[in-house]
């Protein structure tokens, strides 16, 4: 133990009046393993700090500003065991300045080996914290990978870069890091490149780029020709072929391929061949899809689709019915975080609310929301989105109010840049 940690320790023993009996006894560490680790015969692991920190009724981590010393073995070099643990629990728990610390200590490294291994300790405590769900924690040691390691094609860089990518999807920093992990997918273990494509189609999809959606879902297809990421590439190939004009017989032609492949798809494409139908003008099929997904769980899907539906045919008695029948589902919608679906959902609800507004007479507010919806579109990157907003805002521009002029007029300049 180094001199510094070991002096505090003997400082709040001698406080409490306790010797090494009643130290053992407080914390539940064996009295031979606290005679090893006070007379240096036995490194102080961060399991036994913290049960001594209890035991001294002291706050989490008040030791800690002296452990990072501790991490080091005697040749002065990082601690393999000891510095893992002690940067996840410091990344975990928000200690960020000790972890900063540590981490600097392993970067400073000057054998060209050694810190090699110290950046794999980085990257399997920032892989850990990301598998425990805790990806923003993890997102500055993946930055720390990124900035740091030499090879810049090493597959920790590659999964670093969609880890980065993936944490950072929905602000205003995923186009940026998307970019990047395009550059590295081909140096992505096989599984970890499977799902960057999912994610980088999803991606895509949200901001509603029909044709990078339609490229990467033929890539995934080719490198999964069967299993859930088959049927995935299918499922966004047949929704991207509505929407760009492809024939109706085509689109469900693919939704017919992709009912194969296991139970949880039949299930989708079902639903999809509703959406389908609706999207190439059948929209007497409305009703029926209502009533087919109505009681399922996952009916945010389908619901701002039908919606619109009820709009466009003028059936604005239906679409009031709706809103209020599924207000839970829409106010679920608004409030989610994740997963990503439901924004993008809400997204196509809010914009055929918009224009339920408009159609109802209720111009002020039917434009206010569609401002609302492109200002929102143009800064997540969907310009499809952006654009149907614009020209539904010039179709009742003659209702609008100087401050929605001022409004549609800087969201013009917004979207050229």
């Amino acid at each position: 133990m180094n001199a510094v940690l070991y002096q505090e320790i003997q400082k709040y023993m001698q406080m409490k009046n306790w010797n090494k009996t009643k130290l053992s006894t407080k914390s539940g560490i064996h009295i031979s393993e606290i005679s090893r680790i006070l007379n240096h015969k036995q490194p102080l692991s961060l399991q036994n700090l913290d049960a001594i920190t209890t035991a001294f009724g002291l706050a989490e981590g008040m030791f800690y500003p002296y452990y990072v010393k501790e991490c080091l073995n005697e040749g002065n070099r990082v601690d393999k065991r000891r510095s893992i643990q002690f940067l996840y629990k410091c990344a975990a728990e928000g200690f960020e300045k000790h972890s900063n610390e540590l981490l600097n200590l392993m970067l400073e490294e000057q054998s060209k080996t050694i810190r090699k291994k110290n950046l794999f300790y980085i990257f399997s405590v920032a892989e850990k914290l990301f598998k425990a769900g805790k990806d923003e924690n993890a997102l500055p040691l993946y930055e720390v990978l990124i900035e740091s390691e030499s090879d810049r094609f090493s597959e920790k860089v590659a999964v670093s870069y969609f880890r980065r990518f993936y944490i950072v999807r929905r602000t205003g920093k995923g186009q940026y890091a998307l970019s990047f992990v395009l550059d590295q997918l081909a140096y992505m273990p096989n599984e970890i490149r499977l799902e960057a494509y999912m994610w980088i189609i999803a991606d895509y999809y949200r901001r509603e780029e029909w044709r990078q959606v339609l490229n990467y879902s033929d890539k995934l297809k080719k490198l999964a020709p069967e299993g859930d990421y088959y049927g995935r590439a299918l499922m966004y190939k047949g929704l991207v072929l509505s929407r760009i004009g492809d024939s109706l017989e085509e689109v469900l032609n693919i939704i017919d391929e992709y009912s194969k492949v296991s139970e949880f798809y039949a299930e989708i494409a079902a639903g999809n061949r509703y959406a389908a139908l609706l999207d190439f003008g059948k929209l007497e099929y409305v009703d029926e899809y209502l009533s087919w997904l109505e009681n399922r769980d996952d009916i945010y899907v389908g619901l701002p689709r039908i919606f619109e539906t009820f709009v466009r045919l003028d059936r604005l008695e239906d679409a009031k019915t709706l809103m209020e029948r599924f207000k839970q589902v829409i106010d679920d919608m608004a409030e989610s975080k994740e997963p990503w679906l439901k924004e993008k959902m809400n997204l196509d609800f809010r914009y055929a609310h918009a224009l339920f507004q408009c159609k109802s007479s209720q111009f002020e507010k039917g434009l206010d929301e569609l401002v609302e919806v492109a200002d929102l579109s143009n800064r997540i990157g969907n310009m499809e989105r952006f654009k149907k907003c614009l020209l539904a805002f010039w179709k009742y521009r003659f209702y609008a109010t100087p401050q929605h002029d001022k409004k549609y007029s800087q969201l013009l300049q917004t979207g050229k840049n």
